[in-house]
């Protein structure tokens, strides 16, 4: 059970970090570059944080560790073609381009986020049948 609440733990501070760097976006803050970079950095650990946990303590199904395994691939490229085409550097914010990449990404990390609640809650009831 532990492992559940440290999965939820992460997704919580994944969706904050991710409304974090939305604000960056939006408002831009005098120190934007640092922050944005920060959180960018800190959203790509948690994804891995997660991954890990899911992997080693939810005892994930052939079928299921597949779909989480393609859910992350996906993410990781989209994430890598943005910070490719729009290194913090150069970055600016109120280009169409830009904003277009972010939402690509910020879509996939609502997908990567869905997928990790439905393991969450399945693998919950799993274990609560289990014991």
């Amino acid at each position: 059970m532990s492992q559940h609440i440290v999965l939820t733990a992460v997704l919580k501070e994944l969706d904050r970090l991710a409304f974090e760097l939305r604000s960056i976006v939006e408002n831009q803050p005098e120190d934007w570059k640092k922050s944005y970079a920060s959180y960018r950095r800190q959203l790509g650990l948690c994804i891995t944080e997660m991954v890990n946990l899911a992997n080693h303590d939810l005892g994930l199904s052939k079928r299921d560790g597949r779909v989480l395994k393609a859910t992350v691939e996906v993410c990781r490229a989209k994430l890598a073609r943005h910070q490719e085409q729009h290194p913090i550097e150069t970055l600016v914010l109120d280009g169409p381009d830009f904003m277009a990449s972010f939402d690509r990404v910020h879509d996939c990390f609502i997908e990567f986020k869905t997928v990790m609640q439905d393991l969450i809650e399945r693998y919950e009831v799993d274990w609560k049948i289990a014991v």
